[in-house]
């Protein structure tokens, strides 16, 4: 075991220590794209991907809504005050200075915002190292939390093998978040020092870079569209234009690389296609939804019987213990639910194994039920009516109360009795729904099959007929002529 235990936390080690070849192998990248702040996220504030409270931009379209907010997503907005969502900060008007490599080289930068992917601009090419513009705009997306990486610029050199880095610098995104929402333009800009990754070169002044962190200005506002089928593009004049996507498919039409013009499914057939999808995905979540919901309450209704049955059998044991000579030490009632489950454990010890039945300590159906249905003879000797989940300590403990339970039905014995006989046809009704769910899933999935061939048939078959059409009058026009 000791051999083991240290073979295993000598894999762990060496898995940990080189993480990013093992996902460079596994998954074909090297960094984990997450975060704890993205899991809060999602699981909180967006219902684990089910709701992205795009419905609240209803409540902000109005003339009276601040204008910071109007069209806005409340939810995004509130987490972004909270620091789980993150603000959309632009990079423009990049300069570098004074790079650590001589003569002239292609140079370009590359920006790491947290988990996300790194971010490259175009070469700079054949330049100087005293001064490189940068004519990119890049747009990172940051959180104003602590917890969040930092936002890390890298100049590189290009050679003609790989490249090299030159300098970097890194920067908190709370700063980040807090110069863009500046409204002085001079705030917005800064210049910062850079990290010489080599010093094999001695330079008289450090490199520096300079950076303006602004406020999206995108015309098109990408952020707010709200249609998933509309395509917005900006004009020279800086004005933004909004198409449908059939209507823009049908005026730029799908070419090859070669720029030949090739078929592609016709957006009303995808249309009708994306609504079947979306209208078998909420079918096939509500039948799941009402399966669960479903088997919680057969589970509960079960476990709230069996727990007062356990109860009526106590008392039935203790009554029946009292009216016998072989009860040495008589039950005073009432008697406590502690009590009650000591006469339990000492009756199953004494009948375990031998197969008695109708005895004190192992009582019929009949003689349970005669507590179970009439409430008199309880009463008559002060003993509470049971409740089911009562007399737990933790359960007190926590609610801070003593008798919390749910007061038991009469008759109940008898519905744990027919709960008994047909256990099984129960289980197997809880077991068919869920595969039941699964065909209709199946089902759904074939007809969506189905409707998508049977419009692709009559796609190519309208095809065929304009083509035939455009021969015969093309044999016209050449008859005539």
């Amino acid at each position: 075991e000791i051999l083991v235990t240290a073979a295993v936390l000598v894999a762990l080690i060496f898995l940990w220590q080189y993480r990013g070849r093992v996902m460079k192998v596994l998954t074909g990248d090297d960094k984990l794209h997450g975060s704890f702040l993205d899991g809060i996220w999602c699981c909180c504030f967006q219902c684990c991907g089910v709701c992205t409270g795009d419905w609240t931009r209803n409540l902000t379209m109005f003339q009276c809504c601040p204008r910071r907010l109007r069209r806005q997503n409340l939810v995004k907005v509130v987490g972004q005050l909270l620091g789980m969502s993150t603000y959309t900060v632009e990079l423009r008007n990049i300069v570098v200075g004074d790079l650590p490599y001589d003569g002239r080289g292609d140079v370009y930068l590359s920006v790491e915002c947290a988990a996300n992917p790194a971010m490259m601009t175009a070469v700079a090419e054949d330049k100087q190292a005293k001064v490189i513009h940068f004519p990119e705009i890049l747009t990172v997306r940051a959180r104003n939390n602590l917890l969040e990486g930092n936002v890390t610029i890298t100049a590189k050199r290009m050679n003609v093998f790989g490249s090299e880095d030159l300098c970097k610098v890194v920067i908190s995104p709370m700063n980040i978040v807090h110069w863009a929402s500046q409204t002085d333009e001079s705030d917005k800009i800064k210049r910062f020092q850079m990290k010489t990754v080599s010093f094999d070169l001695e330079r008289e002044t450090p490199p520096w870079i300079l950076v303006e962190f602004g406020q999206p200005m995108e015309v098109r506002d990408i952020d707010n569209i709200r249609s998933v089928d509309t395509i917005r593009t900006a004009t020279r004049d800086n004005q933004a234009q909004e198409f449908n996507v059939a209507t823009y498919k049908h005026t730029y039409y799908l070419l090859d690389a070669r720029g030949h013009a090739i078929d592609e499914p016709m957006e009303e057939d995808l249309a009708e296609v994306r609504s079947m999808r979306l209208k078998a995905a909420w079918c096939f979540h509500l039948c799941n939804c009402w399966s669960i919901l479903i088997v919680f309450a057969y589970a509960f209704v079960r476990a709230y019987v069996w727990s007062c049955y356990r109860r009526f059998n106590w008392l039935t044991m203790a009554v029946l213990n009292n009216a016998t000579s072989e009860q040495t030490e008589p039950t005073h009632f009432p008697i406590s639910f502690h009590d009650m489950a000591k006469i339990g454990e000492q009756c199953e010890a004494e009948v375990k194994g031998t197969g008695l039945q109708g005895v004190p300590c192992r009582p019929s159906l009949d003689q349970i039920n005669k507590l179970c249905t009439n409430s008199q003879f309880l009463n008559g000797r002060g003993q509470p009516w049971p409740k089911a989940f009562a007399d737990y300590g933790f359960i007190e403990d926590v609610l801070g109360e003593n008798q919390v339970g749910i007061p038991c039905l009469p008759g109940i014995c008898n519905v744990r009795q027919k709960i008994v006989e047909h256990e099984w046809t129960l289980i197997g009704i809880c077991i068919g729904m869920f595969v039941s769910n699964c065909l209709l899933r199946w089902c759904m999935d074939a007809r969506i099959r189905q409707v998508k061939a049977r419009k692709l048939l009559d796609r190519q078959h309208q095809a065929e007929e304009f083509r035939k059409q455009k021969r015969e009058q093309q044999l016209r026009k050449n008859t005539w002529w």
